[in-house]
């Protein structure tokens, strides 16, 4: 499945890369004396991307107490990690733009932001020590299937009419019509674009969170959001649920190990606990989505 994922990215030669100016405020935020006044000008220079911050910081996320018009606020109010997070998500939302498209990559896009958010929630409830990158890592968990409707689009297009009618996810689907899936074609993805191996590991393993090796926790967090989200949506093919299998079940038993606070001892009450998150969450993340795309 590997050897077919990398020979799938590796034949690509219009993959898009990050934006260099994107590269130089990641690099400037990952500097212990970051200086926010040369950050805020770099990002003046990008008048897309200086509006997009703002609309950031006044959507339902942060909840300003008033209207931030200030990129330099924006920026102090946010703080640095959440810039951060902001940027690479942004990024990976606009990268593939004016493609043919085998699904609607709007549908998709909501869907990796709930599941974002669910894993933000998910982290608190197990005392995860960054909840800003389990909501990053949640969004671009699926990132490999961006790639397959982009890049092998007529092809992917025709396996998703194929599941409409059958109690198969996605992934099962993928691994029938290609040899691999969106698992491994995220990884290669990720190793291309120079991820963080906690992030490669968890885009590898989250339909299989017992095989991470990186942050397991995190992996298992990222596996259960993906699966509240599906049950608790219409079904679109392009993030197709099922009935908990197995993988469900696994990241359900990495939770309860791993956990740095009690958690139900049943993984139905667990799910049922994140209900009422689900619901406050769907309104947040399309205004939040919307806040992320080009306009």
């Amino acid at each position: 499945m590997m050897i077919k994922a990398r020979r799938l990215v590796r034949d690509v030669d219009d993959l898009p890369t990050i934006p260099v100016i994107v590269s130089k405020i990641i690099g400037m935020l990952d500097e212990g004396d970051a200086d926010s006044d040369a950050i805020a000008d770099l990002m003046l220079s990008d008048q897309v991307l200086a509006a997009r911050i703002v609309r950031l910081v006044n959507s339902p996320l942060y909840r300003p107490a008033s209207e931030i018009t200030s990129v330099k606020r924006a920026l102090m109010y946010l703080g640095f990690k959440s810039v951060r997070e902001m940027l690479q998500t942004s990024y990976f939302v606009n990268a593939f733009k004016g493609r043919k498209e085998a699904f609607d990559i709007r549908i998709f896009w909501i869907h990796s932001f709930t599941v974002g958010a669910i894993s933000r929630r998910i982290a608190g409830k197990v005392g995860y020590h960054d909840d800003e990158k389990a909501h990053l890592v949640g969004i671009i968990h699926d990132i490999g299937k961006v790639f397959l409707g982009h890049y092998c689009t007529d092809e992917y297009a025709a396996m998703l009419e194929t599941i409409r009618e059958r109690p198969v996810t996605t992934y099962q689907a993928e691994i029938e019509a290609f040899g691999t899936s969106h698992c491994e074609v995220g990884l290669c993805l990720a190793q291309r674009w120079g991820f963080p191996p906690v992030y490669t590991d968890i885009i590898s393993h989250h339909h299989n969170s017992v095989m991470a090796t990186e942050d397991p926790l995190l992996t298992a967090v990222v596996t259960l959001a993906d699966y509240c989200s599906l049950i608790r949506t219409p079904a679109s093919g392009i993030a197709q649920a099922t009935e908990a299998g197995h993988s469900e079940e696994s990241a359900w038993s990495v939770l309860r190990q791993l956990s740095n606070k009690p958690l139900p001892g049943d993984f139905k009450d667990f799910m049922l606990q994140l209900d009422g998150d689900f619901e406050a969450t769907s309104n947040e993340v399309r205004q939040l989505f919307d806040s992320m795309a080009v306009r």
